[in-house]
């Protein structure tokens, strides 16, 4: 590929986007809650007028998340929604293994945890 540059990232696309440190960090907590309810709502049986009703919001807000338009949701809003369709959300922290500063990263968690 000759003529092409490539940069590698920092592993934060945020970060890499030109955002703040802080702000990345609001970012990244907001993009994983945010691909699970998108997840759940696009796997449902359900049809978006019957998740709107279960979520206590109008039709079209639905389809925005099914179709990945999180701008106009915030963080809280998300938590509730998973909150909702019977989710529990778990934040944890651990010591950072790489010896650098530490990261925002999902953890699965088993399907039966309490």
């Amino acid at each position: 590929m000759k003529g092409k540059k490539f940069t590698t990232g920092s592993g934060n696309i945020f970060v890499d986007l030109g955002f703040s440190e802080q702000e990345s960090i609001k970012l990244s907590i907001k993009a994983c809650l945010f691909r699970k309810l998108q997840e759940i709502l696009s796997e449902s049986k359900l049809t978006q007028a019957e998740l709107a009703k279960r979520l206590g919001i109008k039709q079209p807000h639905v389809s925005e998340i099914i179709n990945g338009k999180m701008s106009g949701f915030s963080t809280e809003r998300i938590a509730n929604y998973l909150m909702k369709l019977n989710y529990d959300i778990c934040l944890g922290t651990q010591p950072s293994t790489s010896g650098k500063q530490g990261r925002i990263r999902p953890v699965a968690q088993p399907k039966d945890a309490a």
